[in-house]
């Protein structure tokens, strides 16, 4: 049986919808024109009365009337300030739920998905939802879709009854925590995707993952470099932070408060590790030294991961930093990198270690590579002392010398 139905896409009309929003803000701009006329207008009642004198000096008696004059500017935003929201509250302004749509082409997607529902033929849920996530794939942003339609009081009852329907589908088959989660910071990645540059949808996901991940903190972060950059890493871990306690603090929370508890640890050792790692680079790269073996922070950012996993390959590490032109420096060069080196590494917390020894193993290998240059230097400036003397000095496997004359 075909379903008759005549299809009203003024249910959401982006143009009337920016043109309502426009409206409001003029009346708004108004009423504070307003205000602020009459507040004038009071003030030159006063002076016509003599009651009050502008002075255009700096005395205390006139920094004192600038005082209360801009008190009462502030007083009348704050009024006009105060009333916009409450005002916004009343009348259940929509322009905060759809900018939480991570989904790009909002609108002309919402009037395409109701055409399409209007069109459906009778079938099942499964099919009807298919067809939703053609146009909205992340069922955050579906639910946030359906919800703020079934608002309108225009919209027809088919499409509103199969509306209702998927809703309920979609809330009750959706995995609760990663639906809830996306819901509650989606605005939070949309103002922080804009500001660094990056796919909103992207960086809420990756919240996602943070509140399911069992991995090492050092792994997450990591991962989080990869995905985005190492210039970025300590802006995501800031993202992070306000998607937790946003996530937190909202309504309908994805965790419960014991879950909530331990992630917050977990954000604690990765702030520790953003911090740590900050003062790592500035140790190593502040010193003018360094910059002439090596001046990339994303090769020494490498380093620092590496030795907190495994110290046992320092020796590896240490080549791939600074690579062969340490051997073709002077002694005092590479005594004094190493130098810088060790109270880098020395400043790292133990807590970053993935296992409790590896501070000692790291401390012990950094000792080795110090003594073991020491010796070869050493033994260079023998050889250096003999050659001058006229005599090349070989040692032997039994340890004794063996002086050729030249």
């Amino acid at each position: 049986m075909d379903i008759k139905y005549t299809y009203q896409p003024v249910i959401i009309n982006p143009a009337k919808y920016n043109a309502k929003k426009a409206a409001r803000i003029k009346a708004e701009k108004v009423k504070a024109e307003k205000e602020n006329e009459k507040v004038q207008m009071l003030r030159e009642e006063s002076m016509q009365r003599g009651d009050l004198e502008i002075l255009d000096d700096g005395s205390p008696v006139a920094q004192l009337q600038r005082f209360h004059q801009s008190t009462d500017e502030m007083s009348a935003a704050l009024r006009q300030f105060l009333w916009r929201r409450t005002h916004e509250k009343n009348s259940g302004d929509l322009s905060e739920s759809f900018e939480r749509i991570l989904d790009e082409d909002v609108f002309p997607k919402i009037n395409a998905l109701l055409k399409e529902v209007a069109s459906l033929q009778e079938g099942s849920i499964e099919n009807l939802l298919r067809h939703a996530h053609l146009f909205f794939m992340d069922d955050s942003d579906l639910v946030l879709v359906l919800r703020e339609v079934l608002k309108r009081r225009n919209l027809d009852e088919l499409i509103r009854k199969r509306l209702l329907t998927l809703l309920k589908h979609v809330e009750a088959t959706a995995d609760p925590r990663r639906l809830k989660a996306g819901i509650n910071t989606a605005l939070k990645a949309r103002l922080f995707g804009k500001a660094l540059n990056i796919n909103p949808a992207l960086i809420r996901q990756s919240y996602r993952y943070f509140l399911e991940s069992d991995a090492r903190e050092i792994e997450i972060y990591q991962e989080w470099i990869i995905s985005y950059g190492y210039q970025k890493r300590a802006a995501i871990v800031d993202f992070m932070e306000g998607a937790l306690l946003t996530d937190i603090d909202s309504q309908d929370p994805s965790c419960s408060r014991h879950e909530f508890g331990n992630l917050l640890g977990k954000l604690g050792q990765l702030k520790l590790l953003r911090s740590s790692d900050a003062l790592f680079i500035k140790k190593i790269l502040g010193i003018p030294l360094v910059r002439t073996f090596n001046d990339s922070e994303k090769s020494w950012l490498l380093f620092m991961l590496c030795i907190l996993q495994d110290p046992d390959d320092l020796d590896d590490f240490l080549t791939e930093v600074v690579g062969e032109r340490t051997f073709f420096s002077r002694s005092a060069l590479r005594s004094s990198l190493l130098q810088v080196i060790y109270r880098a590494c020395k400043s790292l917390p133990l807590e970053l270690f993935i296992e409790p020894g590896y501070s000692q193993i790291l401390a012990e290998k950094l000792a080795k590579i110090a003594y073991d240059q020491e010796r070869i230097e050493h033994q260079r400036a023998m050889e250096q002392h003999e050659k001058s003397a006229g005599f090349i000095y070989r040692p032997q496997q039994n340890k004794r010398r063996e002086v050729l004359s030249l």
